[in-house]
């Protein structure tokens, strides 16, 4: 039996043909039933039918065919049979050098020609002809609807408790209580109820409780009851500034989002922190998660600029880190649309949607064509800064006309001296220097200096003729392909070699071509030698990478008799009566003007610089506040799909479009840029939409629990992981809707259920049906994240800075570029702000806290790691960090307990573990007070699992 099988490029297998069924009789009418389908089913479904689909495809349903496998091409199209891949490789004719069957030679043609007769009669295939290339089946549970209906499951598992097991009216622990039930487990009694304040202050705050507020809680407990108590603990808790700075934290590992571009630069985005400051502000305000979401997509529609930097949050090459072929420009294209789709699609979705860009997706219902018209919804997005309306926006745009005023009166001040001193007009970036018609054999430029005292640059220079009776119009005869020939004093080498051959390739466009560059600073000169003698009568030459700022042009006239040794040069103009250009910043004793005073030449360059401030200053209120953002074009270039991912095999035009499975938007190629982005966004947000309110309730859950009810919280596909309480997750999804998206009344439910009130301690029974609780027998325990840990030991030591916004503070001595990040190990007060203030440097680990699982945003990290290792007990033991905030919490101590060792041991308990000591604890830590000091109990107290973990 043949099995067809991958190639070794992962190419699409078409099903292995054997020669004509023997005594099956040749018609004009082919038969699917007698001819067709009998050899796809003897041939073909072991590999490519429904339990089995290598290489994508599938050939025992219609649609399948119509669609093809993993490259996206159709292997039937009805009525085309040149068009259909599937005869291609029967044939051996294809692009991708694929021949089936792949052993014993090729097929016979009389099998072939069936094939093809059957295709050109419209590949009838009895009860499938309604079929086509986009019916997506997919029985995967997390497309399906949301199925509520749990109050009455509630409700009839409320009453079927004993009296012993009875819960509080929660929704949750009954969903938790049945499953439990279901596996012959209960749940855990309930936490101290101190363990479950400084549990809930960790899980949504990141910090533990002070001392007095666990003194509050205590007294409110002994008042109210504990049910008041801790309902208003968990409220203060959500009301919490500090609640924004945690639950932020979360969402930007989802889209690793940081402060640099990553790659080969890795250079800063200095405006990139206003995002930062948006999600923070929008949690802190309970924002409803569908406005959230549609800011993040449409941002610009509503005011919300600093929202857009969600769709830019990924690494991005910047355009000098580009090649300057098309076929590069066009990869850097595609790898920054890559990024936002997989942003989107995993955050928001939780699907791999981006696994679809070469080939139709291999696990999920997700075609190639769906990925393309995807990044067609994005197809006008640009990476880079973008205005910041807002409060700060309208009082700089209110200091504008003042601007404005300053400026025109500096550029009049400027006018009337250079009026008054007789001088030309300042050069241009593309310049153009007339002389006398000059009979020539040669042309020189001598730059004596640059205007910002960079080495001599141009990128094109050009010598054209004096029309005459012979030529009826000016040539530029200063191309290598008109036979000119250039030479410089020297050349650079730096990324790509700027020669000076460069100057008369006839091409200016920074995009494909590089500028000539002296090797070094000071004087330089180019030289253009001329084909044959003409008469010229100008020079036009374009700007590098600097800007000649004193030069001059000369000719070697066609009398000059080189070959005699006669060197004669004509110079036909030069910059000693120009007025030199607003950005020259040379100083005054550097600029030589033709009877010019000193006096004069110091007050040319005192305006210059009044100027450059004012029209800095202008520029800066004009541009408005800036944040590092997505902006749109309004005509975005059209989108294609791609064969195989390759940016240089176009194969058709794509509409606008979501996946296929998930429904239709009904966008055609025409469609306004932003009238994408807001279907898209409206799509997402729709109450009906099986993912988005699943998505987000499970990345809550797992913040709360350590783990989700789905274990894999940015992939719902076929790959992730299945629910362990699929009814409970569609209840929290339906009431997260109907509650008005409220992430805060969410929170307010999971964190006042008995299932998150439970102890944590383990039970060996219950360990051996379930060893890591995750039918949630008891709370499971977990180690605190990186920013927790360095907050809390901030909190304890009392050094906390609690400002918030703005950029962030370093924790490396450089805030961009690939290498030789050296780490600061002493910090001022803006440095012990909390760490999602900290400037975050993408693919660099920081130092100490990064040993202890904190991503470097170079990929999306929906779920951290839990490792142990020596290097984290090492640096948080003898960190300076740790040593510093020792003492000081040492300090604190003192100035709250006085020199007595068992006061002081009790008081640094109750601030760092939210308890008084055990008389052991008590007795054995004042010992070591009185032998190494108060410094190094903190130490220990820091370094001790009750204060790394969430109990």
């Amino acid at each position: 039996m043949l099995c067809f099988r991958n190639t070794s490029f992962y190419l699409i297998v078409i099903a292995g043909l054997t020669a004509p069924l023997a005594g099956v009789p040749f018609a004009d009418e082919v038969d699917f039933d007698r001819d067709i389908q009998p050899i796809f089913r003897e041939h073909c479904v072991e590999c490519h039918g429904a339990q089995q689909q290598e290489s994508g495809l599938r050939l025992d349903r219609r649609s399948s065919a119509l669609r093809g496998g993993d490259l996206g091409l159709a292997s039937i199209v009805p009525g085309q049979p040149e068009s259909s891949f599937l005869l291609s490789v029967l044939r051996g004719n294809n692009e991708h050098e694929i021949t089936m069957p792949p052993e014993g030679g090729p097929l016979a043609d009389e099998t072939i020609e069936k094939f093809q007769l059957w295709i050109a009669q419209g590949a009838p295939w009895p009860g499938q002809m309604e079929a086509t290339a986009d019916d997506i089946e997919s029985e995967l549970w997390s497309l399906k609807p949301l199925a509520p209906g749990s109050t009455q499951v509630g409700a009839e598992l409320r009453r079927s408790q004993g009296e012993d097991q009875r819960l509080d009216d929660s929704l949750i622990d009954a969903h938790v209580f049945a499953a439990l039930s279901a596996k012959g487990l209960q749940f855990s009694p309930r936490a101290d109820p101190v363990v479950l304040l400084r549990r809930a202050s960790l899980v949504l705050t990141g910090l533990p409780p002070s001392p007095e507020e666990v003194n509050e809680y205590l007294a409110q407990l002994d008042h109210d009851g504990p049910h008041i108590a801790y309902t208003a603990a968990i409220d203060r808790l959500l009301q919490s500034p500090r609640y924004g700075e945690r639950w932020a934290q979360h969402w930007l590992d989802v889209i690793r989002w940081a402060e640099t571009v990553g790659f080969e630069t890795n250079a800063e985005r200095p405006n990139a922190w206003p995002y930062r400051d948006w999600v923070i502000e929008s949690l802190n305000a309970d924002k409803p998660y569908n406005q959230f979401l549609f800011e993040q997509i449409a941002g610009d529609t509503v005011g919300e600029d600093a929202a857009l930097g969600f769709l830019t949050a990924g690494p991005a090459n910047l355009p000098g880190q580009i090649g300057r072929d098309e076929e590069a420009m066009r990869q850097a294209r595609q790898d920054e649309l890559d990024e936002v789709i997989n942003t989107v699609c995993q955050a928001t979705l939780g699907l791999t949607i981006g696994c679809a860009r070469c080939h139709n997706h291999k696990f999920d219902p997700i075609l190639q064509r769906d990925y393309y018209a995807m990044q067609a919804i994005f197809a006008g997005l640009q990476y880079g800064d973008r205005r910041l309306r807002g409060e700060l926006n309208d009082q700089w745009t209110a200091q504008l006309p003042e601007a404005r005023q300053k400026l025109r009166e500096l550029e009049e001040r400027a006018a009337a001296l250079r009026d008054q001193l007789q001088l030309q007009p300042p050069l241009s970036d593309l310049h153009q220097e007339t002389f006398e018609p000059v009979l020539a054999t040669a042309v020189r430029m001598n730059i004596s200096a640059t205007g910002s005292g960079g080495v001599a640059s141009l990128y094109e220079f050009q010598v054209w003729s004096k029309p005459d009776e012979k030529q009826a119009a000016s040539e530029n005869v200063a191309l290598a392909t008109a036979g000119a020939k250039p030479s410089a004093s020297s050349f650079a080498l730096s990324n790509q070699t700027r020669h000076f051959d460069n100057l008369i390739d006839g091409s200016s466009d920074r995009r494909q071509a590089f500028p000539w560059e002296a090797s070094q600073g000071g004087p330089a000169w180019i030289q253009i030698d001329l084909p044959e003698p003409t008469r010229i009568d100008r020079v036009v030459w374009d700007r590098g990478s600097t800007m000649p700022a004193d030069y001059t042009i000369s000719v070697q006239p066609a009398s000059a008799s080189t070959s005699a040794g006669d060197d004669t040069w004509i110079t036909v103009a030069d910059t000693t009566r120009r007025w030199p250009r607003e950005d020259d910043t040379r100083q005054a004793a550097q600029i030589r003007l033709q009877n010019v005073s000193e006096t004069d030449v110091e007050a040319i360059v005192s305006v210059h610089g009044e100027l450059r401030s004012a029209r800095a200053k202008l520029n800066r209120l004009s541009a408005g506040p800036q944040v590092y953002a997505a902006n749109f074009t309004d005509n975005p270039e059209p989108t294609w799909l791609l064969s195989r991912g390759d940016p240089m095999s176009r194969r058709e035009i794509v509409a606008p479009a979501i996946p296929k499975v998930l429904g239709d938007l009904r966008l055609s190629s025409e469609t306004p840029e932003q009238q994408r982005r807001v279907a898209f966004a409206k799509h997402l947000i729709d109450p009906q939409h099986p993912l988005t309110a699943r998505v987000i309730v499970n990345r809550i859950w797992h913040h709360h629990f350590g783990s989700g009810l789905v274990d894999t919280p940015s992939d719902f596909g076929e790959m992730g992981a299945t629910p362990t309480h699929a009814a409970l997750l569609d209840h929290l999804a339906t009431e997260f809707i109907t509650n008005g998206w409220s992430l805060k009344t969410l929170h307010r439910q999971i964190a006042t259920s008995r299932t998150f009130q439970q102890a944590s301690l383990p039970n060996d029974q219950a360990q051996q049906v379930d060893a890591d609780s995750r039918w949630l027998w008891r709370f499971p325990p977990r180690r605190l994240e990186a920013e927790a840990i360095r907050d809390s030991v901030l909190q304890c030591s009392g050094s906390l800075n609690l400002d918030m916004g703005g950029p962030g503070f370093n924790f490396f001595k450089q805030r961009g570029g690939l290498s030789d990040y050296e780490p600061l190990e002493t910090f001022d007060v803006t440095g012990w702000r909390r760490m999602i203030y900290a400037h975050k440097v993408r693919m660099q680990s920081v130092n100490i806290f990064g040993a202890f699982d904190c991503p470097d945003a170079g990929q999306m990290q929906p779920k951290r790691t839990q490792s142990i290792t020596p290097a984290q007990s090492l640096g948080l033991f003898n960190s300076p960090f740790t040593l510093r905030q020792a003492e000081m919490f040492a300090d604190r101590i003192r100035a709250k307990a006085g020199d007595e060792p068992a006061l002081q041991v009790h008081t640094a308990f109750r601030i760092a573990l939210s308890r008084s000591p055990t008389t052991e604890e008590s007795s054995e830590l004042a010992k070591l007070v009185e032998q190494a000091g108060l410094t190094q109990l903190c130490r220990v107290l820091f370094n001790c699992s009750e204060f790394l973990y969430i109990q």
